[in-house]
């Protein structure tokens, strides 16, 4: 009877130590992509692209007020390594756990979005990514497709700044034009 008592103490207890776990302290990027990057004082991570420190100012400037005024969090991650190992896609799942790891939103507010640049692929290889969360479902691809094309020139000619600024602008610009279509930003 001891037994069975300490066994489903045990067991309750495991259960809740899985239960309070947080999501992201099980993500890890897949073998051979780079660990993840912490979000450090801006909404900017560089890691390859060299930005110049007034592009990255003038982009976390416009992400911050876009998250201040509860439209979504935007980061903007250069990184380099992110390199599809086999199965198709690996940049955008390696972008997603990024966001989860990261812990974008909170939990009355998920709306995220993730723009990946890998400085170190061929164009061919799309070099600009984007992921959006599922609560941003009223920005959808037709939304996005101009500017992830318009930043994907900018990296196809290696002006890593261009990309950034063209993200920030371009994204700002769409995501307020939706929001006051829709009416508010929910």
């Amino acid at each position: 009877m001891k037994r069975i008592f300490l066994f489903l103490v045990c067991l309750t207890v495991v259960l809740i130590l899985v239960a309070c776990r947080s999501p992201s302290d099980s993500l890890k990027p897949k073998e051979g992509q780079p660990a993840f990057p912490p979000l450090g004082q801006y909404w900017v991570i560089d890691n390859g692209c060299h930005f110049r420190q007034e592009t990255v100012e003038t982009a976390d400037a416009t992400f911050e007020q876009l998250r201040q005024d509860r439209i979504a969090e935007v980061v903007v991650i250069c990184q380099t390594g992110v390199v599809n190992r086999g199965s198709l896609n690996d940049e955008l799942i390696w972008t997603r756990d990024w966001g989860r790891w990261a812990g974008l939103g909170d939990k009355e507010d998920e709306r995220a979005m993730i723009w990946l640049i890998r400085p170190d692929v061929p164009p061919e290889e799309d070099r600009v990514t984007i992921e959006v969360s599922l609560w941003l479902y009223w920005y959808t691809a037709s939304d996005y497709t101009s500017v992830l094309d318009e930043a994907a020139n900018y990296a196809n000619w290696d002006d890593f700044d261009g990309v950034l600024e063209s993200i920030a602008r371009n994204t700002d610009t769409k995501l307020r034009e939706l929001v006051e279509k829709r009416g508010s930003a929910e």
